[in-house]
């Protein structure tokens, strides 16, 4: 499919949307060429196995250090990066803020880094809807040094900024995530809502105003960011927003008592309270996932296949 000087690099491949493009990676490459065409690579080495091929041919999958990337590029011809690694922002809770900003701004660092060793590039970058609130600001935002205000934003919207020097990348931000592979499912409001529901408790919402959300199925994401890389097609526009469905969480909450069967969820919000509002267009994404062929996941497949998941692994 391509020549041995070349390789599909993904990194951040343990989280949550790695691993959802590991998995589509294995839809297009056979198992007995995958390890030689594909370098995983994240924040701890480790073995994971593969989840996209059947039982006969499931292989091991070893993931390297992300520190390894630079070394890759200078020894590689062609690279092939779909480029997710990046603390979330609810790692703020756990650490803090300087030790966030360092910790993503070094990542960032050896993607760019390996980058400039490398001429011949193909790159996919997932980023996040939080990077677009910097989108009018950024520069100003440099002299002022305010980044400690929104720090994974501003980072987010940097690392698009640096990456685009050294190649001419492709951005995919997301909003709010569905699907398997899911991390920390309770700081989410549609995993911690299922959390309850699955074990058939009823559940409330806690926010006092409207909340709006943009979802995309991570699969649906990752079967797009894989085919954009091995395909010649390229969008027109550079950022695309990977949103397919928009919903409030009462609607969203609803689908999911409807399906479990329980009682609607006991909420307070004041609908004259101005919106906490995350969302975007679906325009862009609907198009290209029409284009290549890519089944839209409905928002009630969304829910169902993050509820399966989180049922077998008892999260």
């Amino acid at each position: 499919m391509r020549s041995k000087q070349s390789l599909i690099v993904v990194t951040g491949a343990t989280g949550w949307v790695g691993r959802n493009i590991l998995e589509a990676l294995q839809k297009e490459i056979p198992h007995n060429i995958f390890n030689s065409n594909v370098v995983a690579l994240a924040s701890k080495e480790q073995i994971i196995s593969s989840t996209g091929y059947e039982q006969k041919n499931k292989i091991d999958i070893k993931v390297d250090n992300l520190k390894t990337f630079h070394e890759l590029c200078k020894s590689t011809h062609n690279i092939y990066l779909i480029h997710t690694a990046f603390l979330t922002r609810n790692y703020l809770s756990s650490t803090t803020i300087d030790s966030f900003i360092e910790t993503n701004k070094s990542i960032s660092s050896i993607i760019c880094e390996g980058l400039s060793y490398c001429q011949n590039q193909k790159v996919i970058e997932v980023s996040s809807g939080a990077a677009s609130a910097f989108d009018d600001s950024y520069n100003k935002l440099i002299e002022k040094n305010e980044i400690k205000n929104d720090p994974y934003g501003y980072l987010k919207k940097k690392e698009e900024v640096e990456i685009s020097k050294f190649s001419n990348s492709l951005i995919l931000r997301i909003y709010a995530l569905s699907g398997k592979y899911i991390r920390n499912p309770s700081i989410y409001a549609l995993s911690s809502f299922l959390l309850k529901a699955i074990k058939g408790r009823p559940f409330s919402i806690d926010s006092t105003r409207p909340v709006y959300r943009s979802y995309a199925h991570a699969n649906n994401i990752a079967e797009l960011a894989c085919k954009l890389l091995l395909s010649n097609d390229r969008p027109t526009k550079k950022i695309i927003n990977t949103v397919s469905h928009t919903t409030d969480l009462i609607s969203l909450a609803k689908i999911i008592t409807d399906e479990f069967e329980l009682p609607e969820a006991i909420h307070n919000i004041d609908l004259k309270k101005s919106p906490d509002d995350y969302t975007s267009s679906e325009e862009d994404f609907l198009n290209l996932l029409k284009i290549h062929n890519i089944k839209v996941r409905s928002l009630k497949e969304q829910v169902l296949d993050t509820a399966n998941y989180l049922k077998s692994n008892r999260a």
